[in-house]
This record gives structure tokens, C-alpha cells and sequence, in this order.
């Protein structure tokens, strides 16, 4: 090895930097891989560094073969190590997956490295076919495992953490683990709301200070658009807000008092003016405002260089009622929602912040996707639901969150059953950000009426109808045909 290291430029007549050239694919390595890549024994370390920087490139392509074209393994290394990577299908797991590419190279180089002293005591042929052999056995169990996790996250970036694997493969053998997959059918069993939380984040241009690596504009003298705030008025359907006058309908709820008493004792023409929709009924507006950022033309300026607004779509943070009305069927529903949730933020690269609430003090807070995400996600889905409901605590610990850089462009989602009041205070507080930076909540309802807490909170309500499916009995039919109850027969309290 020796003689061969000289030829590489290590030998009597050293030059740094040429040392320093051959060794620059290093940097296409995780740091974790650059001492065993320096210091196995099989091969030149200058031929193994370069193979090993180009194997990591077909790995993430989704080619795990060995190429002794490369210089580094031997021919009989690579084909013995490659009969094996097409057994385990290290192709499925290890495309797109830096983690997994990363471990698989540490694993291989760690088996190389006994080549040695294996071939001093059963030859060389019986070393590489004993040390490819322990490389199947190290990956039979671990791939399978890897593919389960995979299953419900298309990255195990900010999921697995491979230092943790023993904990991880306890992990995949757990009831959090069986809660996980229970969630998984469920929500795949619920595509609105899967689409609804999929679409939760709101497109904002990122503040200009943050633009260092995009692109500059050519030099021009068109009239440069910019990004602006914009408060618009949005229709509310069948959520009365204020009473505006008298109009002719068909809507009983909001009869007049002197209509009732003029066709009273006669129904038939009372059916007639019902059905011709002639009826004299309260007028509620039903628009609210909401604030979007819209690209306005601009004014022509001087010609000069300008960074290019880039949309990105703002974190999540998922409030989730754990209080003991949401025990059984509920409970299952909110599980999903977290685990959907968690699944959206990794693949889109967003964090996601969880709150779990029940009664006044019992409030806790999780950042889902940093290296323990998978523990963290499991921990909750295997946990029971209990407690009062008291969302003071929850909202004013989510302000403070939002008056950090992190969460500032975050979308609320609060998933409950709709039993909680919210102090005038508290709702101020919430209309504030609102017009401030454009807080949008969105509100899940899990149970049959939505209360005039949740109205008032949430910015739109989506009603899980169907949530009775996933108790114990398994019943789907609602008892009532509108979540919507309130506003039906007291139309004037959601104002009120």
C-alpha cells in the first residue's frame, strides 16, 4: 500500500495541495463517513474516496451497484456486494434518502475493513462472500424496518435518527407504532380532510433580508410588481353576522314575527309563500374579512438589480383537544389529524408544532421533526385522552409563539369537539393578529354541534360528520343533518 500511496502523491515528494484536491470529494460525504472512509484497510484512500463520493450519487439515484471501474472496491468485492444489495432491494430505501445512503456506506466500509484479517485465517474469497454475508444479515431486519417507516413518511430526514436505531427498531414493535399505522388508515379514509390539512400553510414572500441565494433580476426599466397586504371581504354561508334588514325567502329560522301571526291557521298558503320563497325574513350579512397578500403591478423606476420575491408556504401549528369528551371515536380522529399533519410538514420541509390541551395547566407543547420526531409522534398517539377543556392557556402560549420569526407565518388548525368558551379578551387578541400578519385559524369540529366558542376562534370550521365510524361499535350515521344547529334555531346568538 505503501508504494501505490506514493504514486498518489503522499509518498517522499508530498504536495498539500494536491492532497487537498484528491481528498475534495470528502465534502460530498456526510462528516460521519470521513474517518471510516480514511482509514479502511481495503484499497488506496485516495481511489476509495473518490469511489465512495460517486457510489453516494447512484445510491440517491436509485442505484446501489458497486463499480470497480470506479478504482475502489475490487472486482470481487463489488459483485459479491452487489448480488447482496439486489436481495435486500437497497434500491427502494436508499433512493432520495441521504440518511439511509449514508448508513449503508458506514455498514459496507465497517465489513471491508475486517477483510483483512479474515483472509489471513479462510482466504480471500471466503473473507468477501463471509463479510457480504454479514452485511445481508446486518440489513435484513433494518431494511424491512426502514420500509415500514417509509410507509407513512416519503423522508426519514427529521424522523429517524440512525444513532437511535436500537431505540427506533423497539420503537416499530410498540403500541405507538401500532397507533401510527391505526391513524394512517384512518385518515386515508378521510380524503377531505387530508386535503384540507394538505392545503394549510399560507404562500407569503419570504422578507427580502432572507433573499441572499436567490437569483437576481437583469437590469430593466419595466415596472417592477410587488407583493402587498390586502383585506378582502369573504362570504360566510349560512353563519349569520349582523342583522342588515328585511328581504323575501324561504328560510323559516328567520321568520318575522308579524308573518308568522298573519298566515297563522293557514298553511296552505303559507306552504305556497314557503315554497315561492315570498316569505318576509331577517337579513343577515354573512361576509367576514380576511387579509391575503396579492401581487400588485408596480410604478416604473430606474433600472437596477432586484431580488425576485419567493412564495413559501408558512409552518403548521396543530392544536388538539385532549380532554375527556374526546375519549374513544374522537380521539381516534385527532391521532389521525397529528399524524397527517407531521407527514405534510416533512415532505414539504415545514416545521410543525403540536399543542395538546385539556384542562387549565395541562398543556403540552412538542416540535414534531427534529431528530426524535418518530418518538414524539408515537408518544402521543399512544397516550389516553383526559382532562377538563380550557383553551386560555393554549391560546395565549400559541401568541407567544407567533411573535417569533419561526412561527410568524404559521396557519392554526384546532381540532376539538367544540366544548370551550373564549374570553372577549382572548378573542381580541386573535383579531389582532389577524389584521397584523394575517393569522388564518382553521378549525376541525369532531362532534355534532359546533359551539359559538368554535365560531368565533376559527376562521372556517370543517365537521368530521362521520367520526362515530371509528369508535369501538363502529356506528357512521350522524344523529343530526347539520353541524350547524345554533345558527339554525337561535340565528342571532353567533353575533351576539
Amino acid at each position: 500500500m505503501g508504494a501505490e500511496n506514493r504514486t498518489q502523491g503522499i509518498g517522499a515528494g508530498f504536495d498539500s495541495a494536491e492532497i487537498e484536491r484528491r481528498l475534495q470529494p470528502l465534502d460530498a460525504l456526510g462528516r460521519g463517513l470521513w474517518l471510516p472512509a480514511i482509514v479502511n484497510s481495503e484499497g488506496a484512500v485516495l481511489a476509495r474516496v473518490a469511489a465512495l463520493a460517486q457510489w453516494r450519487v447512484r445510491l440517491l439515484a436509485g442505484d446501489a451497484r458497486l463499480d470497480a471501474a470506479d478504482g475502489w472496491p475490487g472486482a470481487d468485492v463489488a459483485e459479491a456486494f452487489n448480488r447482496v444489495f439486489e436481495q435486500l432491494g437497497l434500491v427502494s430505501i436508499a433512493r432520495a434518502q441521504a440518511g439511509i445512503a449514508e448508513q449503508v456506506q458506514r455498514t459496507v466500509l465497517w465489513h471491508l475493513d475486517r477483510l483483512a484479517g479474515m483472509a489471513g485465517t479462510m482466504g480471500r474469497e471466503r473473507a468477501v462472500a463471509a463479510g457480504a454475508q454479514a452485511f445481508r444479515d446486518d440489513w435484513l431486519l433494518r431494511g424491512e424496518e426502514l420500509r415500514q417507516v417509509l410507509r407513512l413518511f416519503e423522508s426519514l430526514d427529521g424522523v429517524v435518527n440512525f444513532a437511535r436505531w436500537s431505540e427506533i427498531s423497539g420503537l416499530l414493535r410498540s403500541e405507538g407504532w401500532q397507533a401510527m399505522l391505526r391513524a394512517r388508515e384512518r385518515i386515508a379514509g378521510m380524503p377531505g380532510l387530508a386535503a384540507l390539512i394538505e392545503r394549510l400553510g399560507r404562500s407569503r414572500p419570504l422578507d427580502e433580508a432572507v433573499l441572499q441565494d436567490t437569483a437576481r433580476r437583469p437590469d430593466t426599466a419595466q415596472p417592477t410588481p410587488r407583493w402587498v397586504r390586502r383585506v378582502r371581504s369573504v362570504e360566510t354561508p349560512g353563519v349569520p353576522i349582523e342583522t342588515e334588514g328585511v328581504r323575501r325567502s324561504g328560510e323559516l329560522a328567520r321568520l318575522l314575527s308579524s308573518e308568522l301571526v298573519q298566515w297563522r291557521g293557514r298553511r296552505r298558503l303559507l306552504a305556497a309563500r314557503l315554497a315561492e320563497q315570498t316569505l318576509l325574513t331577517y337579513h343577515f350579512r354573512q361576509f367576514t374579512t380576511e387579509t391575503a397578500w396579492v401581487r400588485q403591478p408596480g410604478v416604473p423606476q430606474a433600472s437596477q438589480p432586484r431580488a425576485q420575491p419567493r412564495l413559501v408556504r408558512g409552518p403548521l401549528i396543530v392544536c388538539v383537544d385532549t380532554s375527556a369528551s374526546m375519549a374513544g371515536a374522537p380521539e381516534q380522529v385527532a391521532k389521525a389529524i397529528v399524524l397527517e399533519a407531521a407527514r405534510v410538514a416533512r415532505a414539504e420541509q415545514r416545521a410543525c408544532l403540536l399543542y395538546a390541551w385539556s384542562g387549565p395547566g395541562n398543556l403540552a407543547r412538542r416540535v414534531l421533526g427534529d431528530e426524535d420526531g418518530l418518538f414524539e409522534i408515537a408518544g402521543f398517539l399512544a397516550a389516553s385522552f383526559h382532562g377538563g377543556t380550557d383553551v386560555a392557556d393554549l391560546f395565549e402560549r400559541v401568541l407567544d409563539d407567533l411573535d417569533q420569526a419561526l412561527w410568524r407565518q404559521a396557519d392554526l388548525l384546532v381540532a376539538s369537539d367544540g366544548e370551550f368558551g373564549v374570553p372577549a379578551a382572548l378573542l381580541a387578541r386573535l383579531q389582532a393578529q389577524r389584521t397584523a400578519i394575517g393569522l388564518r385559524i382553521q378549525g376541525v369540529l369532531i362532534g355534532d354541534r359546533q359551539t359559538i366558542g368554535m365560531s368565533r376562534v376559527c376562521d372556517d370550521v370543517f365537521w368530521v360528520r362521520d367520526w362515530r365510524r371509528h369508535g369501538r361499535h363502529g356506528q357512521e350515521d350522524s344523529p343530526v343533518h347539520s353541524s350547524r344547529l345554533t345558527d339554525l334555531y337561535f340565528p342571532s346568538a353567533g353575533g351576539a
